[in-house]
């Protein structure tokens, strides 16, 4: 999703592998706006399995948003540097959005207070426009 976001947007991408294959991944994205858009995406994503033999199963991943570090981080010591960067966040246990896909697909934004049908768009990296459309439109 965020891989797609970036492309769209025309962001820079460089991924951070973990130290032998363990751990998850680090993105670092940079570009204008980058950390303004990304920072709302920090918290818990929830997709919520929706197979009824499977009741209530989920997948969760929390994202962590820091900002660029101030200077260019040292070749090959990428990974710790930014881990480490990442380590030194609150940790949140804020629900940021819910996902169900299947033969109902919704994305649910707790923080921007939307939802939307169209599951493939908002994990397709349009997830910041379906915040902008809820902005503009007019309280019921």
């Amino acid at each position: 999703m965020y891989r797609a976001w970036a492309d769209r947007r025309h962001m820079q991408v460089q991924e951070y592998a973990a130290p032998g294959g363990k751990g998850r991944p680090t993105l670092h994205v940079t570009g204008f706006g980058a950390f303004r858009t990304l920072a709302g995406e920090a918290g818990l994503h929830v997709l919520e399995d929706p197979t009824p033999e499977q009741s209530a199963q989920r997948t969760v991943s929390r994202v962590s948003v820091a900002s660029g570090p101030d200077q260019d981080m040292p070749e090959g010591g990428e990974y710790a540097a930014a881990a480490k960067r990442l380590a030194a966040l609150p940790g949140t246990a804020t629900i940021v959005r819910r996902y169900r896909d299947g033969p109902s697909p919704l994305a649910r934004d707790a923080a921007g207070g939307w939802r939307s049908g169209r599951l493939d768009t908002v994990l397709g990296g349009d997830f910041d426009l379906m915040s902008a459309v809820a902005r503009k439109q007019p309280a019921e």
